[in-house]
């Protein structure tokens, strides 16, 4: 009496399920927070799973239902992949990345490998048993990837935290209230020459409102760097990113920058000072600081209020871009012509989302001015005006990116400014004691500077402007007279200055207001990762 085979153990199609949305995540694990991938990878394993079921129950063989199973996955896969690949390199003039196209040549191909699969009569077994191996091996690389980069984060977190411990010397003020903190970035926002050279735009109204409420605009301010993560990681931590070399480059990794950012010096010191840290979601997980008391994100308080509403975040949309679900969101007949647009809003541009940031961001800081007692640190990174463009002159919703891109950088600012104002009324009306407000951009306009035959390095000249209460305590550093914000007398306003830049930014702060001795560095600003260092011309003279 012969023994019958044992049944082999079938794991490759739920391996095969889960692979794309696994190896897209590892892709992008430094723009994105693992858990905004956990629902894709959820609904796709039991996706599989359910999909397996219900074809071993209709033919009754595990081996065919598992590779029908994975034919179904590669192909709903890589549909997005390859219609995407197909439309940006055309054969002849002509492009095969066209639904018309692609859809005919997937179903043929489909039927024909899935009747060969039905109809076979071979043991199916060896094959299942390689393709789970195999399977199993293609998904070591991207947890590697993924594990990888969490525990490079959590030693650059460890090293920063160490060293900040060493350094931090601040602490509240006696017999005064401490003042609540504001930090409003501002994304790509130019200083007024470039605004004006460039733009065609005149931003003197809007600095001559900042001034008469008490700031000073710094006229000749630059970035001291023009990307948003050196800048940002700089700014954060009060150095410079040379390592301590004094050279003008930019020696800091990628993780250990990311680091720097969610939490630096200022976060630190803010956090033993006692403040309530308060941050507001920009859309990058880099720029989001770890370990806050409250973060406003507009898509989880929508979550809240609408609470059997389903919306895809950022990472599904990509997602979706890649499968056959691209087939479904083309074709307006599947939707109601309402919805169809809607949809497709959402899932190819992200305008959508966020304009929905943005607006948000600029609605919810004077909230929390009125809501949330202090004394608190809010840091706001709003990104805008950097494109995509949201808004037009008359304050409208834009739809579509303007053809004339630098009108439209105008008209960002233009409605930016006017926000701002409303902000900064009511932050100075809700305080008491009255609060420290920092407005600044991180770098300036973005733009294509070659192609607009526009110099790259005024991409360092930035917005840069301060409301700084008058206090009587603070240890002074050198050189650094406290005077009151608002002050108009050069010479005795020389705290601040017009070329201050932000790597000084939270050193004069700390100093001014809770007793730190950091002192002021030399302003230094270069272009990209290495440059020489770059400084401005600026047409300006001292006028606050």
């Amino acid at each position: 009496m012969t023994k019958s085979p044992r049944s082999t153990l079938v794991i490759y199609p739920f391996l095969f399920g889960i692979y794309p949305v696994l190896a897209l995540i590892a892709h992008n694990i430094g723009e994105m927070s693992l858990t905004s991938g956990l629902r894709a990878l959820s609904l796709s394993f039991l996706f599989t799973l359910l999909l397996y079921l219900v074809l071993y129950f209709l033919n009754g063989n595990s081996s065919k239902a598992a590779l029908l199973v994975s034919l179904v996955v590669l192909f709903i896969f890589s549909y997005g992949h390859l219609l995407n690949l197909l439309h940006e390199t055309p054969v002849l003039n002509f492009s095969l990345g066209r639904h018309r196209t692609l859809v005919p040549l997937y179903t043929g191909l489909f039927i024909i490998i899935a009747a060969i699969i039905q109809k076979t009569k071979r043991d199916l077994s060896t094959l299942t048993k390689f393709l789970n191996t195999f399977a199993i091996i293609l998904l070591i690389f991207p947890i590697y990837q993924i594990i990888s980069y969490q525990v490079q984060v959590v030693i650059a977190d460890i090293d920063l935290r160490r060293a900040i411990a060493a350094t931090s010397v601040v602490s509240l003020p006696q017999d005064q209230p401490a003042p609540d903190v504001y930090y409003i970035l501002t994304d790509g926002y130019p200083r007024s020459d470039f605004i004006t050279e460039y733009l065609g735009y005149d931003n003197t109204e809007f600095l001559d409102k900042l001034t008469s409420k008490g700031f000073y605009v710094a006229q000749c301010s630059q970035s001291n760097y023009t990307d948003t993560r050196f800048a940002m990681a700089s700014t954060f931590n009060m150095i410079y990113l040379d390592n301590g070399t004094g050279l003008s480059e930019v020696v800091s990794t990628g993780t250990t920058l990311e680091s720097m950012i969610r939490s630096g010096a200022v976060q630190q010191n803010f956090s033993d000072l006692g403040y309530t840290l308060i941050t507001l979601e920009s859309g990058y997980k880099w720029l989001r600081w770890s370990d806050t008391d409250f973060h406003f994100d507009p898509a989880i308080e929508r979550a809240r209020r609408q609470f059997l509403k389903i919306e895809i975040n950022d990472f599904e949309k990509l997602l979706l871009d890649t499968t056959v679900a691209k087939l479904i969101i083309d074709i307006p007949f599947v939707l109601n012509p309402e919805e169809a647009k809607r949809l497709e809003e959402i899932i190819n541009s992200p305008r959508a989302s966020h304009r929905d940031r943005v607006f948000y961001s600029l609605k919810k800081i004077p909230e929390i001015a009125e809501t949330i007692s202090g004394p608190k640190f809010v840091y706001a990174h709003i990104i805008f005006p950097h494109p995509p463009f949201i808004v037009n002159a008359e304050a409208n919703s834009l739809q579509n990116s303007p053809s004339d891109e630098l009108t439209a950088y105008a008209d960002q600012i233009a409605y930016l400014n006017s926000r701002l104002i409303e902000i900064v009324d009511t932050l100075i009306e809700e305080s008491d004691p009255d609060p420290v407000i920092i407005i600044q951009g991180d770098h300036g306009a973005t733009v294509e500077y070659e192609a607009l035959g526009i110099d790259k390095s005024n991409r360092l000249g930035i917005l840069n402007a301060y409301y700084l209460p008058p206090t009587s305590i603070g240890t002074k550093s050198p050189g650094i007279n406290f005077s009151g914000a608002g002050s108009t007398d050069n010479g005795q306003n020389t705290n601040l200055y017009s070329t201050i830049t932000p790597v000084n930014t939270f050193r004069l702060i700390f100093d001014k207001y809770f007793n730190g001795n950091y002192g002021l560095l030399e302003d230094k600003s270069i272009i990209g990762r290495q440059s020489p260092f770059t400084t401005l011309e600026c047409p300006f003279t001292e006028l606050n």
